[in-house]
């Protein structure tokens, strides 16, 4: 068996649970493969049978670092098709299914087969100009955030959802979501949870300047149109937290669901509510007692 392993240096000091992870894929008899760049890392063990190139052919793909590591790894790499899971070096990590306590075991169980697949919807994200044009595209698993610039100044956009004129929002912005977004900002912003083998988008308003506050639930084929007008500071649209072109005045944003979905590994280790019954009680408290 082939794992590639990724790993964030800022989460994971001195690579010390990338190293272990390739030990153990070494013990139980697998290729451990690490990507080009770190081939070069002096921190990273070179003993025989670790490999460095793509991650094409391994059988799954290990991101060690936080949920925004793991949205990252699978932004370079979801064109393989290969499963994802992450171990959790971040803060909370509602995406990262391993804590470091567990990795000799949890790798045991991959070795094993003894996971499930589960397949996440995504989103795809468009950006055309006021003729028409084309000006950028991007994939996104947890959400994207179409929000106000520099100033303080509330976005003006008309919303439609298949074609049908929803509403003139104005506010700060508007985020739609996947089900596994549904615990990231959508949920800060007062949106619904979802279970994360749904097949649905969110659309939820942030800060409306309006008594309607209620998110949309929509199908994954249903169409988002999200329509600038003329403004005096440009708004930012983020997908994943990625940075992206600005936007102009009378911009169109096209969102709907991608056509192929994120494979994630589930070891079952705990039951969706429950991580997240637990995930929201620890962010609290990761929060009042961060220094």
């Amino acid at each position: 068996m082939r794992l590639g392993i990724y790993s964030n240096i800022s989460r994971d000091t001195d690579y010390e649970i990338a190293n272990l992870c390739a030990s153990d894929i070494l013990e139980l008899g697998g290729v451990p493969v690490f990507e080009e760049s770190f081939k070069d890392e002096p921190l990273i063990l070179k003993n025989d049978g670790i490999e460095f190139g793509s991650f094409k052919d391994c059988d799954v793909i290990i991101s060690i670092g936080g949920d925004g590591t793991l949205l990252s790894v699978v932004s370079k790499y979801r064109e393989f098709g290969v499963p994802f899971v992450g171990i959790n070096k971040g803060s909370i990590g509602f995406l990262t299914e391993i804590d470091v306590s567990m990795v000799k075991e949890s790798i045991r169980k991959i070795f094993d087969k003894d996971y499930e697949i589960l397949n996440r919807l995504q989103l795809l994200c468009r950006v055309f100009d006021k003729d028409g044009n084309l000006k950028f595209e991007e994939i996104c698993l947890n959400d994207c955030v179409v929000t106000r610039g520099a100033k303080l100044n509330i976005v003006k956009m008309d919303l439609f959802i298949d074609g049908q004129y929803v509403e003139k929002f104005y506010g700060d912005g508007i985020i739609v979501s996947t089900p596994t977004g549904s615990t990231a900002y959508s949920l800060a912003a007062g949106g619904p949870i979802l279970m994360p083998n749904m097949k649905n988008m969110i659309v939820t308003p942030l800060c409306p300047h309006t008594l309607q506050r209620s998110s949309y639930c929509i199908d994954e084929k249903s169409f988002v149109e999200i329509r600038l007008g003329d403004f005096e500071t440009a708004p930012i649209i983020s997908p994943d937290g990625r940075n992206c072109p600005e936007l102009k005045p009378h911009d169109t944003i096209m969102i709907t669901g991608y056509e192929s979905t994120i494979k994630t590994v589930m070891l079952g280790y705990s039951g969706f509510f429950e991580t997240v019954r637990s995930k929201i009680t620890a962010r609290g408290s990761f929060y009042e007692h961060k220094k």
